[in-house]
């Protein structure tokens, strides 16, 4: 299990925590545990009461919402680094989603309680949070526009531009979940996502050797989806 000494540089590389003093910091870590996720364990779930947050160290956790339909789609898949659930400290308590670990995870679980104490005595680190949330919130109406105005090429295109580092040069990249878990996060059947995948292969925009994906000109990708 990672120690909580050794996620402290990680986590002050977080733009949350980039700004907190060590003083303040170093409570927070000592009331903070780690815990190890067995492959498909709910760490929380929708609508659950919410006493914590968390940092993930190792691994990929899914956050999945349910629709009205009853069936549920991957709103998020949260990566190495990545903080999530911290918003629901001003969401009454609830968490919107449900967290499911993909595989094997460890995640920093993160007191709910010592957290907002110490916003209300520093403004400045509150000022951030209030950016942080708007970002997030930026995000998702990013999101709900791809998913509702998208095609399925331009949904996938535009997240595999998204993890490219830059768009001058080829690429090498790695799927952040497997195929199916991707395609529930673009809107898309897995059958879909192949296809679109096959079309891109076939105009040599890309090859995919498992979860790897090469690009060699991120550039004439984007004219592609763009000329469709």
């Amino acid at each position: 299990m990672v120690s909580k000494e050794a996620l402290l540089p990680r986590l002050r590389q977080t733009p949350l925590f980039s700004a907190w003093p060590e003083k303040v910091m170093l409570p927070l870590l000592a009331q903070s545990r780690p815990l190890v996720l067995a492959a498909g364990e709910i760490l929380f779930a929708e609508g659950g009461q919410a006493q914590s947050f968390y940092f993930l160290a190792t691994g990929r956790v899914d956050l999945i919402a349910a629709a009205a339909t009853g069936q549920e789609k991957i709103v998020e898949i949260i990566q190495p680094d990545d903080l999530f659930a911290e918003a629901v400290a001003f969401l009454g308590g609830r968490y919107p989603v449900t967290a499911q670990a993909e595989g094997v995870a460890t995640v920093l679980e993160i007191p709910l309680d010592l957290f907002v104490e110490s916003l209300e005595q520093h403004p400045l680190l509150m000022r951030q949070m209030l950016a942080r949330l708007s970002m997030r919130l930026h995000f998702l109406v990013k999101e709900l526009r791809h998913l509702s105005v998208e095609s399925a090429e331009q949904r996938l295109v535009g997240y595999l531009l998204d993890l490219c580092p830059v768009l001058n040069d080829p690429a090498r990249i790695e799927l952040p979940g497997k195929k199916a878990a991707v395609a529930a996060r673009l809107g898309l059947t897995p059958e879909t996502l192949s296809r679109v995948l096959a079309r891109l292969r076939k105009a040599e925009l890309l090859t995919v050797d498992r979860r790897l994906i090469s690009i060699p000109n991120p550039l004439a990708l984007r004219r592609w989806v763009e000329g469709r």
